[in-house]
Formats: structure tokens, C-alpha cells, sequence
């Protein structure tokens, strides 16, 4: 009989497939996320739009900001979970309809930053997805991908 390695929620974050990544530096993230408490993740889940925002030129559209506002809100103890899930229950079909596929990823992060009160490993999801906007905008350019998870990893330390 083998030795049963401890599972963790996390077993499973490589959900989105196909996607150009540096493991060591996801490992990195995970570690550091797994540090932090479901607030910290949350203000790193709106620091993560704001720097999705910020390189991409996507301005915030209605739904945008309603993800960014009930965030605040929860934070402060304004917002239930429910709120938060239904402000990230309308981005599926937003960024399903999008043309313009970077902000289709854009609202991909959104919607998984808005779920984090929810279930905080959200976050990490919301990374991938950002990881893969990286993918989009700079294709085959493991540099991007290497300074856009540096960048992930510096604000979740922030937090």
C-alpha cells in the first residue's frame, strides 16, 4: 500500500486547459494564497481587476463595476454572499456574447473575482483566466506570462 498524499482543495486549479504557464511560479501563488484569509483573497481579487483593467484598456462597463461595487460592499459587511453571486451570475453570458475576445477574458476574471466570498479559491481561478488573457495578447511569449504571475504574486502579498 502506497503513501496517500493530502489532498487539498487546490488539487484542482488547473482547470482551464491549454494555457502557456510557469509552474513554479503558480505553485508560488498558491502557496501564498493558501496564507491568506477569504478578505485578503478578496482585496487581491479587486486589485487583480484593476491591473486586468489597467493592460488591457478594457474600460469597466456596467456589469464591471457592479462585480467591483458588491466586492466593496461585502468586504465591509454591506453585501451577502447571495449579491455577490448574482452580480457574477450574469458574466457567463456577457463574455459568452462578447466579440472582442479580450474582454471576453476580462469578464472571465470579473465574474470569478466576484465569486470569491463565496468559495476563496475563486482567486485562483480568476489568476488562471488573467494568465490566459496573457496568452491571448502576447501568444508564445513566456516573458509576459512570467512578469503577469510575478505581478499576481507581489499583490496577493500585498493583501
Amino acid at each position: 500500500m502506497g503513501i496517500k498524499k493530502e489532498s487539498s482543495d487546490m488539487d484542482n486549479v488547473g482547470i482551464i486547459k491549454k494555457i502557456d504557464d510557469i509552474p513554479v511560479l503558480k505553485d508560488e501563488l498558491i502557496a501564498v494564497f493558501e496564507s491568506k484569509n477569504k478578505k485578503d483573497i478578496s482585496r487581491y481579487g479587486l486589485l487583480l481587476i484593476k491591473h486586468v483593467l489597467s493592460f488591457t484598456d478594457v474600460p469597466p462597463d456596467d456589469a464591471i463595476k457592479e462585480c467591483i461595487d458588491v466586492i466593496g460592499r461585502w468586504q465591509e459587511g454591506k453585501a451577502t454572499y447571495q449579491e455577490t453571486r448574482q452580480a457574477a451570475a450574469v458574466i457567463p453570458d456577457l463574455a459568452r456574447a462578447e466579440k472582442d475576445p479580450v474582454k471576453a477574458k476580462v469578464l472571465r476574471v470579473v465574474g470569478q473575482v466576484a465569486l470569491i466570498p463565496h468559495v476563496k479559491r475563486h482567486a485562483l481561478i480568476a489568476s488562471e483566466y488573467a494568465v490566459t488573457l496573457v496568452n491571448l495578447m502576447y501568444p508564445g511569449n513566456i516573458e509576459e506570462v512570467r512578469k503577469e504571475r510575478t505581478i499576481q504574486i507581489e499583490l496577493m502579498k500585498s493583501v
